[in-house]
């Protein structure tokens, strides 16, 4: 009879779990304010300051701060209440969003206090995601957190594709200080909603209080010392290097200084390549590789370097469109295979840390492609040189890695990796995180 009690309550639908709803909802709205408040930013150093080089700045000030903020994040929500923590970081950061209102308001804002906003929206957004995560084994059982997550992942998709779209069709109609008031709103509402979020009632065990640096150090070397999964690694690091500053940074200098675009085109661009990463992931989970996967993962990243060049040729907002909705595509079935590779390759209790590694490193080097970037643009050459130029050493690199490991063109899957759904691998992705 209990055993029927309990399965029963497993199978209660997600969404009739008021505190799973609420997760939900902070969730996207996190998610969302975040997209609108990149593409605002983004744009008006552009379009709004002419400063083109400086945009990096901004993107380095707001990627650096919001990486450092997670790795500590994550030791802060195994320490503190996870409510709470969401409630600072998103009433944090509707302050800043109601300082910019203001700033805006009264004058034209410099790029050096973008940045300094920038840096302490990423530091307070920076404890949402760690906060998120620990916090949401405890609201749903074991049995739906699968289903739980990839629910969560599926809305953060939809919210980083539709941001960009929403922020540049309320930007042809209100100004920047109306739209920086309805992030804030926004994220006022969620931050008072998250505090209602109840765990289910059971056991409390204390946290392991190993220290983080030594468990970092063990997973930095059983990453090292397996040629395969330090293969993927340097994999990881080389498309994020490569892609992150010229294609993710230079789409807003490339829609408004090559295809002299407006702001709803930069977002229908921007949209483009999100919505390219869902198609891709849904094809790539149907397709299901499970044998070579690191030499199909070669061959994409190849692929996506011939697409950039393709994409920097563009002539019109139409044609970038459906060229940067293939390159989307490509994103995650590179990422796909690499992600369910570790998962088979890695010792299961191992798993996390080696996953947390890799997106550490390729997190890292996003804000080192931003300043590449942004030096070059400074010395006058044009953005969709700079693709081209990107393309071609991310091309070397795969013929390099294919002759130097040579694991990565036999290796096979394993065993199963764990239950698959296309959304939740599109979060690994470290450009949209």
């Amino acid at each position: 009879m209990e055993n029927a009690k309990q399965l029963e309550s497993v199978e209660t639908p997600l969404f009739k779990s008021k505190s799973f709803v609420l997760l939900w909802v902070a969730t996207v709205v996190s998610s969302l304010s975040m997209s609108m408040f990149m593409f605002i930013q983004s744009w008006y150093v552009v379009e709004g300051l002419g400063l083109e080089a400086a945009l990096g700045i901004v993107l380095i000030c707001l990627t650096t701060s919001r990486m450092i903020s997670m790795v500590a994040g994550g030791v802060l929500a195994d320490r503190n209440r996870q409510t709470k923590m969401m409630f600072l970081s998103d009433f944090s950061r509707g302050v800043l969003a109601i300082v910019l209102a203001l700033l805006f308001f009264m004058t034209e804002v410099p790029v050096w206090v973008l940045a300094i906003n920038a840096a302490f929206f990423g530091i307070f957004g920076g404890l949402f995601e760690p906060a998120r995560d620990s916090l949401l084994p405890k609201v749903v059982h074991k049995d739906q957190l699968t289903r739980a997550n990839s629910t969560i992942q599926g809305a953060i998709q939809v919210a980083l594709f539709s941001g960009p779209l929403l922020a540049g069709v309320l930007l042809s109609f209100v100004g920047y200080s109306i739209l920086f008031l309805i992030i804030s709103f926004c994220l006022f509402v969620a931050g008072v909603g998250v505090l209602f979020v109840k765990k289910r009632e059971e056991e409390e065990r204390e946290a392991a209080q190993t220290a983080f640096k030594d468990q970092l150090k063990e997973g930095f070397q059983y990453t090292w010392n397996s040629p395969l999964i330090k293969a993927l690694f340097i994999i990881t690091i080389i498309v994020n290097f490569f892609i992150s500053g010229p294609l993710m940074m230079g789409l807003p200098i490339f829609v408004e200084g090559i295809l002299n675009g407006s702001s709803i085109d930069f977002s229908f661009v921007q949209g483009g390549l999100t919505l390219g990463m869902i198609v891709g992931s849904i094809i790539i989970g149907i397709i299901n590789l499970k044998k070579k996967r690191g030499a199909y993962a070669l061959y994409l990243i190849g692929l996506q370097g011939i697409g950039m060049i393709v994409f920097s040729q563009s002539q019109s907002v139409w044609m970038a469109v459906l060229i940067i909705l293939f390159v989307g595509m490509i994103n995650p079935a590179v990422n796909i295979p690499l992600i369910s590779m570790i998962q088979s390759y890695s010792d299961e209790d191992k798993v996390g840390r080696v996953m947390s590694l890799i997106r550490t490193g390729s997190l890292g080097l996003i804000p080192l492609s931003y300043a590449v970037t942004s030096f070059i643009l400074s010395f006058g050459v044009s953005i969709d040189v700079i693709m081209i130029v990107a393309a071609v050493p991310l091309m070397v690199s795969v013929a390099v890695l294919y002759v130097a490991f040579p694991v990565l063109r036999t290796a096979d899957l394993k065993k199963e990796p764990p239950e698959f759904n296309p959304l939740t691998v599109l979060s690994h992705y470290s450009c949209f995180k």
